[in-house]
């Protein structure tokens, strides 16, 4: 079973970026049992748009230079549109559940 969902994420690449809603709830349930659900909203825009930096920076040489590559990749419109998907969608679905639960709490 989670083979076959596995391959159905990995062959379509709007699919890779959709499963990070669900990696983002790995993310998004223990701060929010913690610390509230803004702060796991908060979170899990960190985490992604950590990861997306961290990519544009491996494209630009971080392996060779990391002091040299820093400078890229802190803003969106220098990423590609998969790269923003991959922030934007699990963004908001976290953003989503955590209005969610706001409105459903006495």
């Amino acid at each position: 079973m989670l083979g076959k969902l596995i391959i159905w994420f990995g062959s379509a690449r709007w699919r890779l970026s959709l499963s990070h809603c669900l990696e983002g709830l790995l993310i998004q349930l223990p701060v929010a049992l913690l610390c509230g659900a803004p702060a796991s909203v908060l979170a899990v825009v960190v985490w992604y748009w950590s990861r997306k930096k961290l990519e544009v920076e491996e494209l630009h040489g971080h392996a060779t230079d990391p002091a040299a590559s820093w400078g890229y990749g802190w803003f969106p419109w220098t990423w590609d549109k998969w790269q923003v998907l991959d922030v934007v969608l699990p963004s908001l679905s976290s953003a989503a559940l955590a209005m969610l639960s706001l409105r459903l709490s006495p």
